[in-house]
């Protein structure tokens, strides 16, 4: 929100005759990138990231660090993205009980983790399978027939 504000004063203060917005939008722009792959790179917070993140301080320094490089015009290739363990959000709310019975109820042969064909059949029963564009161009030629049959029927 606060990146918006800078924005936002910056577009204010140019349509009142003040300096152009471009440099604060450049420099906005770039805090986001600086913020986004802090956070891409394994270096969030711990309310983020979980007990091995960073305290807000060290975010900060490592922002700061990665914002005058990116506005010097540097930039940084790293191969190791990380994705944050989703349990640390705070709308994480998965009941982890009913979890467990949902995967016992799919691990058919209790093997402790699920085949491809068990999980052929959960996504199936869930509803979230993808479906074959094959089969469903069957259906809406089947239900296209039928229609035609109706109308047909329907006028005689």
């Amino acid at each position: 929100a606060v990146i918006g504000a800078l924005d936002h004063s910056a577009a204010l203060e140019e349509q009142a005759g003040g300096p152009s917005a471009d440099a604060m939008k450049k420099y906005t722009t770039t805090l986001r990138k600086a913020m986004h792959n802090t956070f891409r790179y394994g270096q969030g917070t711990r309310d983020m990231s979980g007990p091995e993140g960073l305290t807000t301080e060290q975010f900060v320094d490592k922002v700061a660090d990665r914002l005058s490089r990116y506005l010097e015009g540097g930039d940084e290739v790293i191969n190791n993205v990380v994705k944050p363990d989703p349990r640390f959000r705070r709308n994480f709310d998965v009941d982890e009980e009913a979890v467990k019975v949902m995967f016992s109820e799919y691990d058919t042969d209790q093997s402790g983790s699920i085949s491809f064909d068990e999980f052929l059949v959960m996504t199936h029963k869930l509803g979230i399978a993808p479906k074959s564009i094959e089969k469903a161009n069957e259906f809406k030629k089947d239900d296209e027939r039928d229609s035609d049959a109706a109308a047909t029927s329907g006028s005689a």
